[in-house]
């Protein structure tokens, strides 16, 4: 069959149908589809042409990977690790148009960005302005590249995502045909990333990934990781606000009756377990574990103890622009996550180990 088929919106109507079809509410969700899988087409068939020059690219230096629950600290990381010019990073158009980003990122991007500024669009997740330059998540790449093994496809799926998760999170109950398809696409997806930055050593970051040490280290033995921990009530209250936003601007199936309190949990649960058990596979000072607190006090000077304890770049090349970037951040006012006495007493039930392991 050639590689310009089956065409995308054939792909993507297919899914609807498998997870349950869209509601009522879903609808509104939809226009952002069409205009990806129809009108963004003849770019496509363009990209295409690249496929051949991504697969023979080589990733010379392993990648670093940033690891953590969502809502964590792993984007403000993984933002702040992206001003280090040495280093490439996925950026939010790479995430949201990853099928045409070579071929149009250096004139769409910019375009887009400045739509942002001139109406003051707001990432409504991270409650800053919107930008196709920040940096964006594999994990969410592989389910807007209309890949039906994406882990991200129970956001726009409520009702699936537990299905999805142990699937594609945990790899349970997934054949050996269908563990190394999804490998071999997400190796393609860090080589059409890496062919992009021009080689340079990668920063990743996408919160399933802290369930799949072993799985990244079969594919990169010398991979590097950075994993930040918060705490887990304001894990869980942050959670709940993202679970509301996704279901406004995302969700396309049917959102009732699902039980967000339960996915908390169990995800947070599983993806904590899996990486406390496989952290110890990563060799020798090629992990740094730290707090989304420290990280918020001292940022610099905990961001200066990463480079060191990783033996990344010199950290003084870039310490002053990272200095700017702070200055700029000085306005953003965090959420003050403040949770009922019955659900601070149910996730003290739920996660009391995790909060005894990280001493909240």
């Amino acid at each position: 069959m050639s590689s310009l088929f089956p065409i995308p919106i054939i792909i993507f109507i297919k899914i609807i149908a498998k997870n349950g079809g869209v509601s009522l509410r879903g609808i509104r969700n939809l226009p952002a589809w069409l205009i990806k899988t129809i009108v963004f087409e003849p770019f496509r068939w363009v990209e295409l042409l690249f496929n051949s020059k991504i697969r023979r690219h080589q990733i010379e230096k392993d990648p670093i990977f940033i690891l953590g629950f969502y809502r964590s600290g792993t984007s403000f990381t993984h933002e702040f690790l992206s001003q280090d010019h040495r280093f490439g990073y996925h950026t939010n158009y790479q995430m949201i148009l990853p099928e045409i980003m070579i071929s149009t990122e250096w004139f769409l991007a910019p375009f887009l960005d400045f739509i942002c500024r001139l109406f003051k669009i707001q990432d409504p997740v991270h409650r800053i302005r919107m930008s196709f330059k920040y940096p964006g998540e594999e994990d969410g790449t592989m389910t807007t590249g209309l890949n039906p093994r994406g882990a991200q496809w129970g956001y726009f799926f409520p009702r699936i995502m537990m299905k999805h998760f142990r699937k594609y999170v945990l790899f349970e109950n997934l054949d050996d045909k269908e563990s190394k398809a999804w490998t071999d696409d997400m190796l393609f997806l860090h080589k059409k990333i890496s062919f992009i930055n021009k080689g340079k050593q990668l920063i990743l970051k996408s919160p399933p990934n802290t369930a799949r040490i072993k799985l990244l280290l079969a594919n990169y033995p010398n991979a590097k990781f950075i994993f930040i921990h918060r705490n887990p009530y304001d894990v869980y209250a942050s959670n709940k606000r993202f679970w509301k936003v996704t279901h406004r601007i995302y969700a396309l199936g049917e959102f009732k009756d699902v039980d967000i309190n339960r996915i908390i949990f169990e995800t947070y649960s599983s993806m904590m377990d899996r990486y406390l058990e496989e952290k110890t596979l990563i060799p020798d000072g090629n992990l740094v574990e730290l707090s989304f607190d420290e990280m918020m006090k001292s940022p610099l000077e905990t961001m200066e103890n990463v480079y060191k304890s990783l033996k990344l770049e010199d950290f003084d090349v870039i310490k002053n622009k990272i200095k700017d970037y702070l200055r700029k951040q000085k306005s953003f006012i965090r959420l003050k996550h403040e949770l009922p006495i019955v659900e601070k007493t149910l996730v003290k039930e739920k996660l009391m180990p995790y909060i005894k392991h990280w001493n909240y």
